[in-house]
């Protein structure tokens, strides 16, 4: 025999049959919370791991420098269009071009910089567009002034001393990183007693160096690799 539910059980049963509107905005609020809660940390955690990759891009280029030096010697001085990574690229210690994933990333297509070739014991860089715009491999005459403002041409490696004078000082350019990614790059290679203590002044200590950020928030960091 067939029984025809009350009114009272039919509503119960479409009542159990989906969400209330309170309940739907209850689920809703603690999906945004923990928007709010993990989000950032995801952030954070992906722009903290683009620093590492740049440290560990840094270090491994001075294994490349050494291997040139002692190779071939003096290490060729390089203008606006020369890059040291083409260089050690052309001899052969390096699979490509120095890259890291802060700042300015590579052009596409690539924009070529100076050719390097080798005559009599002699590396020379010729033709090629400016490399300003670009992160690379860099080497300057030393001099003194002021590291932050120096564009890779001296460091005070000690926090007081400026580097020997006359000597070729080899520096990753790291063009347009944020503030916080200098800072950052600072804190990880320098640690705390040669990165200053906020983001909106000039690093003048420590392999790290650069200009307080711009308008836009965004400086060059110059990181030391070796002199000679």
């Amino acid at each position: 025999m067939n029984i025809d539910p009350s009114p009272t059980c039919r509503r119960t049963s479409k009542r159990q049959a989906g969400f209330s509107l309170i309940e739907m905005i209850g689920v809703l609020a603690i999906i945004a919370i923990l928007a709010v809660v993990i989000v950032p940390k995801v952030f954070s955690t992906i722009a903290s791991s683009r620093v590492t990759n740049a440290v560990g891009s840094i270090s491994s280029m001075k294994a490349a420098i050494t291997e040139f030096a002692g190779n071939y010697g003096t290490i060729p001085v390089t203008n606006n269009r020369g890059r040291i990574d083409d260089l050690l690229y052309t001899a052969g210690m390096l699979d490509g071009r120095f890259q890291v994933k802060i700042g300015t990333q590579p052009s596409n297509p690539v924009i070529a910089g100076a050719t390097w070739t080798r005559a009599n014991g002699t590396w020379a860089a010729n033709g090629g567009s400016s490399q300003n715009s670009q992160s690379r491999l860099i080497c300057r005459n030393s001099n003194t002034t002021n590291p932050s403002t120096a564009a890779g041409s001296n460091f005070r490696l000690d926090g007081t001393n400026n580097l020997p004078s006359g000597a070729r000082v080899v520096s990753a350019a790291v063009v347009n990183v944020t503030a916080a990614e200098a800072h950052e790059l600072s804190l990880r290679l320098d640690g705390e007693a040669f990165t200053p203590a906020t983001t909106s002044v000039d690093d003048v200590t420590g392999k790290v160096v650069y200009r307080r950020p711009n308008g836009r928030g965004l400086t060059t960091a110059y990181v030391y690799i070796a002199h000679q």
